[in-house]
């Protein structure tokens, strides 16, 4: 038998790696699929994707990947029509009531289209879209706070904002977005809130470098993108809650919104629950403060919004749209229980959902029936 020889063996490799690397996206990263060493798989498709800088190869999945490992997505362009007429519709129902409206534009991975297209070569308009309905909604009176202003404002990194493997925010920009919209409810709504509250200096910090890999990594790798970092933030002065339970109201304090038993150093990071839900909405009461019913209709960024924010108001209650079921009325609920201010608090990439029936995000608009 000859024997074989170095390059040969090296070519026998390459291919066997160039086969793995094409037969797993051909799975599109089901992860319920078995296959065995799928992980390794998976890590050997990234790893040669990172290798030969293919920063659009998981396009067809709605990613791609800067060149400091974050991933980024384009959107398609919308008229904002059925947004625009929602929202009004709904501002019409408040007003006759009272009640205020604010609408809140939270950003994506980049505020500039031209920026991602320059990258990519593709075309995006989650900012066009969210641009033209804030206009929309600002020249009919709706109190807008488009956060993409507040981060012009305050010099900040958006990108810096967010995961690098995830499409959520940090929990510091959780934080600093509670600030934001305290500020513009005591600036339009007529509230009072110390918004010193939202300081960072006011909270414990606890960072774990290198810890989680989020929902968009697990499908392009760890072996691509790496692992990030987590701050798991806490008040240091006491907190008091009462929070809504099946069987009636419960005391608790901050530490109740959330699960520190995800924070799981030693489990596998493709398996293990998603670390941005460890913190919870939770329909609450903060029994240290005196004013303030409101309702929050938003998104899974909110899961450390609407804590923050609770800590400067009075009675808070959530609703994500497409999570409840077809019978549920949204306006009849804000009046039915008598709330002051109604946040509609959206990623801008919900724009557009309701221009495809298969969208998870579909119903996020339909305020009114």
């Amino acid at each position: 038998m000859r024997n074989v020889s170095w390059a040969e063996r090296v070519a026998a490799v390459l291919f066997i790696l160039m086969i793995s690397f094409f037969f797993i996206k051909s799975w599109r990263y089901d992860y319920n699929f078995d296959l065995w060493q799928k992980q390794n798989f998976i890590d050997i498709n990234g790893s040669m994707a990172k290798i030969l800088k293919m920063n659009g190869y998981y396009s067809d999945l709605g990613m791609y990947i800067t060149d400091d490992n974050y991933i980024v997505s384009a959107y398609p362009k919308t008229s904002t029509d059925y947004e625009y007429q929602q929202v009004m519709a709904l501002k019409n129902s408040l007003d006759k009531a009272g009640i205020n409206l604010v609408y809140v534009n939270k950003p994506v991975k980049y505020t500039d289209d031209e920026w991602f297209t320059e990258q990519f070569g593709t075309e995006t308009y989650g900012n066009a879209n969210a641009t033209l309905l804030m206009e929309r909604l600002s020249n009919e009176g709706v109190f807008v706070i488009d956060l993409r202003d507040n981060i012009l404002e305050d010099h900040m990194n958006v990108r810096e904002m967010f995961y690098r493997t995830d499409h959520h925010w940090t929990t510091r920009s959780g934080l600093w977005a509670a600030k934001q919209i305290a500020e513009g409810l005591n600036e339009n709504c007529g509230y009072s809130i110390d918004t010193s509250i939202y300081d960072e200096s006011n909270f414990e910090m606890i960072t774990r470098e290198s810890c989680w890999l989020g929902e968009q990594g697990r499908k392009v790798s760890q072996a691509y993108v790496g692992l990030d970092d987590y701050t798991e933030i806490k008040p240091k002065n006491e907190t008091h809650y009462l929070f809504a339970t099946a069987d009636g109201n419960e005391a608790g304090a901050f530490e109740d919104f959330i699960d520190e038993t995800i924070y799981d150093l030693n489990a596998n990071v493709y398996d293990s629950p998603s670390w941005h839900y460890s913190y919870m909405q939770r329909e609450c009461h903060n029994e240290d403060i005196a004013y303030g019913k409101v309702l929050l209709v938003g998104d899974s960024y909110d899961q450390t919004t609407e804590p923050f924010l609770s800590l400067g108001i009075s009675e808070m209650d959530y609703v994500v749209l497409r999570d409840v079921d077809e019978q549920f009325n949204l306006e009849k609920y804000i009046l039915d229980n008598d709330f002051d201010t109604v946040i509609l608090c959206y990623a801008q990439f919900m724009i557009g959902a309701h221009d495809d029936e298969d969208s998870a995000n579909y119903n996020m608009f339909t305020f009114v029936k």
